[in-house]
């Protein structure tokens, strides 16, 4: 006897879950994941072996997506070192 697979129902706003920021932050026991969509963000804070799964997940889809569709070529965001400028204060 075959068990019936839960069938859950999802109504998302298609203006509300294209994800235009991502902020990540580190500490030894936590990952700390801001994510922005539009005018809402979301904070998550996962143990890094979730991350890394997170992370696995990420790359097995994108590996996917690659052979399917194309090559996606990005890079990482360049920090900014504000360390080169001397801030002015007075006169």
């Amino acid at each position: 006897m075959e068990k019936e697979q839960p069938q859950v129902q999802i109504s998302l706003d298609p203006n509300s879950y294209a994800i235009t920021n991502v902020n990540i932050a580190s500490d030894e026991e936590m990952f700390h994941l801001l994510i922005t969509s539009g005018n809402q963000g979301r904070q998550f804070t996962v143990t890094p072996k979730h991350a890394k799964r997170i992370y696995l997940l990420l790359k097995q889809q994108i590996e996917l997506y690659e052979k399917k569709f194309g090559e996606i070529k990005t890079q990482l965001p360049q920090a900014q070192d504000n360390k080169s400028e001397e801030t002015k204060v007075g006169f």
